[in-house]
């Protein structure tokens, strides 16, 4: 039994349009997941990371052929989706034997048109290291499809069936580590040009790692809800991770790319205290919430060698954050990040969003005010998004008022997923979604309003000019032109 797992080629290109050089490629954690679960049960399997690798379509097809997988696994998001939609068809008749299976939340939500237009055998709905090895079981045929847990699939040509969603993996020590080796570890160094503050030495080695899954929050434009649930893994076994990614790859920095890593501060503390005891000189950086800062917790985090603070602070409109259901206040917000400011030297990122359901032109213009006045290292300014998954795209597209791609013949347009993009004005495209108060110009002006209005003042661009290397001076002036004007 031969499984092949495959991170597709997203497109970047037609999404973000130049916007795609601050882009940097993490490891494809979720498939690394599956795939060290599918080889601890004793199955071969392989991983390909088409968008790491920069292959193009016809390379990974070859790729595929040459593999011959018994079973494909597919990570499908909003922006390959298309990709997978035209792959997914073509594995299909050229390789009718092998089972193809889609997995996360773009398939999930489209699950319906992927597998009647014969883009693949079997959707995976949530997690899917042990729904994996169901279906592994079912090629086998020592299992029926209809005795797995939280799939979709086709039957008799046109049914459409879901099984009932299976539990969640309660406890995540019993996972083992991600399959690092299987993919080209030199493809996910720091790149020189990039969207996280933490550059580092020429030839950097960085990695990422998940240490919980879910989130407490429910934010109508996000896409990792789980009923208020929140899994967490020990901290011993977190540290463990992290000294493996020091010691045996070399890592100088680790992104951890948890929803909500601050979401129980005694396991940050152990963590931390775990972390000097085995006097790890690793550094590291995770997104941040500011219901859950302390002055104790920002000392403790920074003397275990944590580096970068992201904080969702995505609007300075009270009405607009509490429409969107961030359950915060403007005050937490200048009230956490001074504590950062104050009691350690951890850099700071704002993460905001422009176009908030209700927002109007002003509203924009007093959030960007309001990012201007934290003491922020960096900013980003994202357009919003009803991304498949969330919450706002379950309201909008009920109501008619979102373009989905689904037609009233229940044919799909695949092209329209490429409008789902929160960079959308580094392109020609128009996004997808402009709340009544804005139009598709002044979002797009706005994006670019509030980059420009950030990072051109003096503060900004001496902090900035140090963390560029001098030969990718006119290339980084060349990209500020085109997200600023």
């Amino acid at each position: 039994m031969k499984v092949l797992l495959v991170n597709p080629p997203a497109g970047l290109g037609r999404l973000l349009g130049s916007g795609e050089e601050f882009v940097q490629r993490y490891e494809p954690l979720g498939l690394l997941y599956i795939a060290a679960v599918i080889r601890e049960n004793g199955y071969d399997v392989a991983v390909i990371d088409a968008y790491a690798e920069g292959l193009r379509i016809a390379d990974l097809k070859t790729q595929i052929l040459n593999y011959k997988p018994d079973i494909v696994g597919i990570s499908t998001l909003t922006c390959n989706g298309a990709i997978v939609y035209d792959l997914g068809s073509w594995l299909k008749n050229n390789i009718p034997e092998a089972l193809v299976v889609l997995g996360n939340v773009h398939a999930s939500v489209y699950a319906k048109q992927y597998l009647e237009n014969r883009c693949c055998d079997i959707v995976v709905h949530g997690e899917g290291e042990f729904a994996f090895l169901k279906i592994i079981q079912f090629r086998k045929k020592e299992l029926g499809l209809r005795d797995i847990p939280g799939i979709s699939f086709v039957r008799d040509g046109r049914m459409y069936c879901r099984i009932p969603d299976r539990e969640v993996t309660l406890d995540l020590t019993t996972l083992p580590f991600p399959a690092r080796d299987l993919v080209n570890q030199r493809l996910y160094n720091l790149i020189e040009i990039s969207n996280q503050f933490y550059v580092g030495k020429k030839g950097t080695i960085s990695k990422t790692m998940s240490t919980s899954r879910g989130c407490l929050y429910d934010c109508i434009f996000c896409v990792v809800r789980n009923n208020g649930k929140q899994r967490f893994n020990s901290a011993r076994r977190v540290v463990d991770e992290m000294e493996v990614l020091e010691k045996e790859y070399r890592a100088s920095y680790i992104t951890i790319t948890d929803p909500l890593f601050m979401g129980d501060r005694d396991r940050i503390l152990r963590i931390c205290s775990e972390i000097r005891k085995r006097q790890l000189n690793i550094k590291w950086g995770c997104d941040a919430h500011v219901n859950h800062i302390t002055p104790r917790l920002v000392e403790e985090i920074e003397s275990a060698g944590c580096y970068s603070l992201d904080f969702g602070i995505e609007s300075g409109v009270q009405r607009l954050l509490d429409s969107a259901g961030k359950k915060i206040t403007i005050e937490q917000i200048k009230e956490s990040i001074n504590i950062v400011r104050k009691y350690s030297k951890i850099h700071i990122v704002g993460l905001f969003i422009l176009g908030l359901p209700g927002e109007t032109y002003k509203d924009s213009l007093q959030t960007i005010r309001f990012s201007k006045s934290l003491p922020l290292d960096m900013a980003q300014f994202s357009i919003l998004v009803p991304y498949p998954g969330s919450s706002l795209f379950t309201e909008l597209s009920e109501k008619n008022r979102l373009d989905t791609g689904i037609k009233k013949d229940g044919s799909v347009d695949i092209s329209v997923w490429e409008r789902y993009s929160s960079y959308i004005s580094f392109t020609k495209n128009n996004p997808i979604w402009v709340t009544p108060g804005l139009s598709y110009l002044e979002i797009k002006g706005l994006q670019k309003k509030a980059q420009r209005e950030f990072y051109l003042r003096p503060s900004q661009i001496i902090k900035h000019f140090r963390r560029i290397r001098i030969n990718n001076l006119f290339k980084l002036i060349n990209l500020a032109l085109k997200a600023f004007f």
